[in-house]
């Protein structure tokens, strides 16, 4: 079962494939997590009609813009299965002499990915906390499971190296007192 990921640009041209992330980035979410859901559509906040590209939204008990927004999860609603859209001019990009480095890129577009995957996780494993909480918390998950899976040895240094920073701060920590 796997979700499409479809491209939708108006007059504008991506500085990364995001395509080949986001299939990469979806790649190592356990299926579970993704039964039910249709498609992802990367498009430009730019090229979206004014009705989208203004007003606010929800965020944590206050408004936000919807000019700040990067990503949407659009839950299933009348017959239709739910999707994501993405708008790829909104996410942060590394500066042009680290675009070579996968991570980065991963890391940078899976914010926006995993969080909008979060809130649907959210619907297939009910938890009853506030939502973008949830969906913050899933992000995290799908990011550590994209590392551990994509790159073994770095994770494998950065398990260590909190490891090793954990330690240290419990021993300061048992000296201060």
């Amino acid at each position: 079962m796997a979700v499409k990921v479809t491209e939708s640009y108006v007059n504008y041209s991506p500085p990364l494939d995001y395509h080949v992330i986001a299939k990469r980035l979806l790649a190592s979410v356990p299926e579970k997590y993704l039964i039910g859901l249709d498609s992802v559509v990367l498009c430009n906040l730019s090229g979206q009609p004014r009705r989208i590209r203004t007003g606010t939204l929800p965020r944590r008990g206050r408004r936000i813009k919807r000019e700040h927004v990067a990503g949407l999860y659009h839950p299933a609603w009348r017959g239709r299965k739910a999707w994501i859209q993405v708008f790829v001019d909104q996410i942060k990009v590394p500066p042009r002499f680290f675009r070579w480095i996968r991570l980065l890129s991963d890391l940078l577009f899976g914010e926006v990915l995993y969080h909008d995957l979060g809130h649907h996780a959210h619907t297939i494993r009910r938890e009853y906390r506030k939502k973008e909480d949830v969906a913050e918390n899933w992000r995290v998950r799908f990011s550590v499971n994209h590392l551990r899976r994509s790159y073994r040895l770095l994770y494998g240094v950065l398990r260590l190296a909190a490891d090793i920073r954990r330690a240290v701060l419990r021993l300061i920590h048992r000296d201060s007192a």
